[in-house]
This record gives structure tokens, sequence and C-alpha cells, in this order.
């Protein structure tokens, strides 16, 4: 850069010589403070012209800073408005997908509300029929049970008179094996009773045979007949014994083979009543499953009894929520036109405030106007009595308007307040503390006519005063 000034300052130089020259050629009468004064412009010319190159050159620079931050500025200001309008696509899009979604979701849950009420209904019918296949299951098992009972009474019967047959026959039983035992006692205490006394009367027979022998025979003779005497007698009571035996024996077996036939017509009868009562049992057992499994089924249908009630409940509840909730939009409704109402009427009271208002300025402006007039006015000395008390009359007459219009409209002072204090004080004593309208915010009802005509006799009997 300082080159380039140089380079201008140089050609500024030579020129300024060039154009020089000729004035030196010219006028060569120049003096040398004019010289000097040339000097120093030229001078000071080549310092500013530096000044400015130099201002030039930053401004350039300057000027290059603020094009490239421009660009870059421009270059952000696309890449924001990119990324704002990528932005604002992919809000769009998740807010079309959003609603996308919602509608969806409204759908599945509108048919899912539509299967579930089918569900609903189509339970209620096939509890309905359950329930009444049920009830119809319910009385024929009834049925069976008391068919059941009755057999089962049969068998207990049956049972009971098996039982008494088996006691009879154990007590018969027991009853022969005691009669045998006791005929097998008798046999041996028998046996044994004749053989102490077949000894008894052999020792008596051989001892009688001794001494028959000792009297009569010999020893061995005698002895030969004794023994052969008393073992025809033993020999003919064994066989007396033998025959009761014998006989008894037979009546026994014949009482066994009654028993035996007996038990044989019972065991077939013990054996079909045992499977009978195995074949109720499996019946019993298998109806016992069955109401295990209908009395299931039936807490079931009480459970979903139960639910549908609590639904219904629900569906109840909700519907008197909803009652409540159209009642209460109803009051609200109510309330609201109510509010709307005193809305307006208070916007018309408002409006008649207002009017009022207007009304009551316009009535002071009045009676400022009036009373200015009737203040600036001077009475003048050449004017006569009767022409001053015209113009009081008139300035009165006017004040009588004014009064008059705004006890019309319901304010103003009081006859009392042109009253002397004397009378005001006695009168006071007969009034109440406070009167409709006294606070001057709301307008006095009563008595309007009445402070009409007070106003008109206390200005009337001021201007005759």
């Amino acid at each position: 850069m300082p080159p380039k000034k140089n380079g201008k300052g140089s050609g500024d130089k030579s020129l300024k010589k060039g154009s020089m020259n000729p004035e030196q050629k010219n006028d060569e009468e120049l003096t040398e403070s004019d010289k000097n004064f040339y000097r120093a412009q030229i001078r000071d010319s080549e310092e500013r012209l530096e000044r400015y190159q130099h201002k030039c050159d930053e401004l350039e620079v300057q000027e290059k800073d603020l094009y490239s931050k421009i660009n870059n500025l421009e270059k952000e200001k696309k890449d924001i408005v990119l990324y704002l309008k990528r932005t604002l696509a992919q809000k769009e899009d998740e807010l079309t997908d959003l609603a996308e979604t919602l509608s969806r979701h409204q759908q599945a849950q509108e048919a899912e509300r539509e299967s579930f009420e089918l569900q609903l209904s189509l339970l209620r019918h096939e509890l309905q029929d359950h329930k009444e296949k049920l009830t119809s299951e319910n009385m024929a098992l009834a049925g069976k049970l008391a068919s059941l009972e009755e057999f089962s009474m049969q068998r207990e019967k049956l049972m009971a008179e098996r039982r008494s047959l088996k006691e009879q026959l154990q007590t018969q039983k027991e009853e022969h094996q005691a009669h045998i035992y006791n005929l097998e006692k008798k046999a041996v205490l028998d046996n044994d009773r004749l053989k102490k006394e077949m000894l008894q009367h052999v020792a008596a027979v051989a001892a009688e045979f001794r001494w028959v022998s000792d009297q009569k025979m010999p020893e061995t003779t005698k002895r030969a007949m004794q023994e052969n005497l008393s073992v025809t007698a033993q020999l003919q009571q064994l066989s007396d014994k033998t025959k009761e035996l014998l006989k008894e024996n037979d009546d026994l077996r014949a009482r066994e083979k009654q028993l035996k036939i007996e038990n044989a017509i019972t065991e077939p009868l013990i054996h079909e009543i045992t499977k009978k009562n195995v074949a109720n049992q499996k019946v019993v057992h298998q109806l016992t499953e069955k109401c295990k499994q209908m009395q299931s089924e039936v807490e079931k249908c009480v459970k979903l009894k139960v639910e549908h009630q609590e639904l219904l409940d629900n569906h109840s509840a909700v519907c008197t929520e909803l009652d409540a909730l159209r009642k209460k939009h109803a009051t609200d409704i109510e309330v609201l036109n109510q509010t709307k109402a005193e809305a307006k009427r208070q916007r018309k009271e408002l409006e008649e405030e207002r009017t009022l208002r207007k009304q009551l300025k316009t009535v002071l402006e009045e009676a400022t106007v009036a009373l200015k007039e009737a203040l600036r006015e001077i009475p003048k000395e050449e004017d006569s009595e009767l022409k001053i008390t015209v113009r009081r009359n008139q300035m009165m007459q006017k004040l009588l308007a004014v009064l008059d219009s705004a006890a019309a409209l319901g304010n103003g002072p009081a006859l009392t307040e042109f009253l002397p204090c004397e009378l005001l004080q006695k009168s006071t004593s007969h009034l109440s503390h406070f009167k409709t309208g006294d606070l001057g915010l709301v307008p006095r009802k009563t008595h309007t006519t009445s402070k009409i005509g007070n106003l008109a006799r206390s200005a009337y009997t001021y201007v005759h005063q």
C-alpha cells in the first residue's frame, strides 16, 4: 500500500512539477514566499492524499470483511431457513403421523369397543343358554340323585339283611361249634367215665372173680369170665353211645347241608348286590364329579353374574353421573343465562347512569354558566331598582330552571338546605338518620315531585323575598 501511495505521490509531484514548470517559465516574477506557500500546499495535499489512500485501503479491507460477513450471514440464513423448513416439514410429517395414529387408535378403540360389546352380548347369550342347560342338567341330576338315594336305601336295606344273615350264620356256626365241642367234650368225659367205670368194674369183677375162683374155680378161669362179662357190658354201652353219636352226627350233617344250601342261595345274591353296589358307587362317583364340575360351573356363572351386575352397576353409575352432568350443565346454562341477563341489566343501568351523568354534567354546566353570568353582572349606578329586580328575577328563573331539571333527575339540594338552622334542627328530630339516595350512589325514588315542588317553592319565596 505505501508504494502505491508513494507512486501516486511521485506521479502527482511530477504532474505538479510539470504544471509548475510552465508557470515558472511564464511567471518568473514569483516570490520565495509564494513558492513556500505552494510547496506547503503540495505537501499538505500529498499528506491528505496519503491519508485518504490509507483510509480507502482500510475501507476496502472493511468492505471485504463486510462482504465476507454478509456472505457468511447469507449462508447461515440459508442454512437456518433450510433447517427450519426441514424441521417444519418434519413437524408436519410428525403431526400428520400423529393425526393418522390418533385416527387409527380411535378407529381401533371404536372397533374394540364394538367387539367388546358384541362379546358381552354373546357372553350374555352363552351365559343364559349355559344357565338353562345347567338348570335342566341339575333337574335331571336331581332326579338321578333321588333314584340313587332310593337305590342306596334299598342297598342299605339289603346290606343290613346280608349282615343279619351273616351274623345269624356266624351265630349258628358258633352254636354248632360249641355244640360239637360240647359233644366231643361229653364223649371224652363219657369215655373217661366209662374207662373209670370199666376199670372199677374190672377191678370189682377181678376181685369177685378172685374170690369166686378162690372158692370154686381156678383163678385164671374166673378172671377170664369176669373180663368177658365186663367187656361185653362195655361193648353194649359203647354201641349204644356210638348209635347216639351217629344219629347226632347225621343231624349235624343235615343241618350243615341246609346251611350250605342257604349259603349257596345267598352268595349269588350277595355277589350280585356287591356288583350293583360297585356299579352304583362308580355312578355315585361320576355323579359326584359331575356335581362338582357343575358346582364349579355354577360358581363361574355366579361370578359372571356378579361381574355382569357390577357392569350394570357401573353402567347405572355412569348413567347417573351423566344425568348429574346434564343437570349440572343445565344449571350452568341457567346460571350463564342469569349472568348474561344480570350483565345486560347492569349494562343498561350503566348506560342509564352514563346518560344521567351526562345530563347532570349539562345541568352543572348550565348552572355554572348561570352563576358566572350572575357573578359577572355588576349593577350600574344609573340602573333603577326595577331593572335590578328584573335582572335578578331573570337570573333566579334561570337558576330555578336548572334546579328543576336537576330535581327531575333526582339530584339537587333538599328543601331543608334553604331553611334556617333552627327549623332544620327541629325537623331532623323527626327524620331517620339515613334515606335512600343520601349518598348519591342510588337515585331517590320517593318524593321526587315533592322535591321539585319544594325547590320551586323555595326559589319562589327567595325571589319574592
